[in-house]
């Protein structure tokens, strides 16, 4: 049995020896081990992309062995590579897990379809958007103009309250979660004009959930507008994303917004209610496959 680690010496991981990708923690205290471990990864940034030992001993505050030991746990288990000259950059694990995310994402699954057809009929690039906890980031996007670059792609965060994505997910959130929100950012969202107060904050965001929609003008990024409308996986009424109808600030005014907002506002609700029946059936699917294996246990 592993001992726990005393006063502030390092907890020991290692890696299995059937499956070197896999990370086993020999300590008493290893769920936060396993924190510490992994939040190595977070230290990595488009401004970071390389780091050394020491960079990590720092960023930890742990000794250079330790700092190590860690590292290489996540070389072994390919979340991290090393290059020549010592530095670390993230691995091919990496790259591996972000395919299956995209595989998996019953979100992405359902809505790349619809999110194509939308830039068929519209002649504007689609994006979705998805909030993780205090973070927001695009995780597909439909191009029908090739040239025009957009500051945030899949997996950069996005800030949390300016342009039409993060307003429209906003929107669907409980008074409860709105007040921490504004605990944390209310800077930020005086900022983005949606009030210098928590009722002010309400108020805007009601004003955009009865719409359904929200237009954002040069608001993220200068001669780019945007029509975004929320995405759901349940009946919580709780927005998990959002579908953004990204549109050049010079061509909006010749566009039939009309159009182009009952464009977003059916193909996000397409696509929520798509989704809420593949987890359910996906659900079902899996309840039906554990009662299988029951009986075949029960007659053997």
């Amino acid at each position: 049995m592993a001992q726990q680690a005393k006063g502030n010496a390092p907890v020991s991981f290692r890696v299995c020896h059937r499956d070197r990708r896999s990370l086993r923690i020999q300590s008493d205290n290893g769920a936060n081990a396993f924190t510490r471990l992994l939040s190595i990864l977070e230290l990595f940034s488009e401004a970071k992309p390389f780091l050394s030992v020491e960079d990590v001993a720092v960023e930890l505050d742990c000794s250079s062995p330790t700092a190590y030991r860690y590292v290489r746990e996540l070389v072994d288990a390919g979340l991290l590579v090393r290059f020549t000259g010592g530095d670390y950059g993230l691995g091919p694990r990496i790259i591996k897990l972000d395919y299956h995310l995209r595989t998996s994402d019953p979100l992405i699954a359902v809505g790349q379809p619809i999110m194509r057809e939308l830039t068929e009929h519209s002649g504007f690039d689609v994006v979705m958007s998805r909030w993780y906890g205090n973070e927001l980031v695009d995780t597909h996007r439909e191009t029908h103009d090739a040239s025009l670059n957009l500051r945030y792609g899949r997996g950069r965060p996005r800030p949390l309250f300016l342009g039409a994505a993060p307003k429209a997910i906003l929107s669907t959130f409980p008074k409860a979660k709105l007040a921490v929100l504004f605990d944390q950012y209310a800077d930020d969202i005086a900022r983005s004009g949606l009030g210098a107060t928590l009722e002010e904050f309400r108020t805007a965001l009601l004003k955009i959930r009865r719409a359904g929609f929200y237009l954002s003008r040069d608001e993220l990024e200068n001669g780019v507008s945007a029509l975004a409308s929320p995405l759901f996986t349940d009946d919580s009424d709780e927005a998990v994303g959002s579908l953004a109808l990204i549109v050049p600030t010079q061509r909006l005014e010749f566009a039939n917004l009309d159009r182009l907002v009952d464009s977003i506002r059916e193909a996000a609700a397409r696509t929520s209610q798509r989704t809420r029946a593949a987890i359910e059936n996906r659900g079902n699917a899996a309840v039906a496959s554990s009662h299988t294996v029951t009986r075949a246990k029960r007659s053997a």
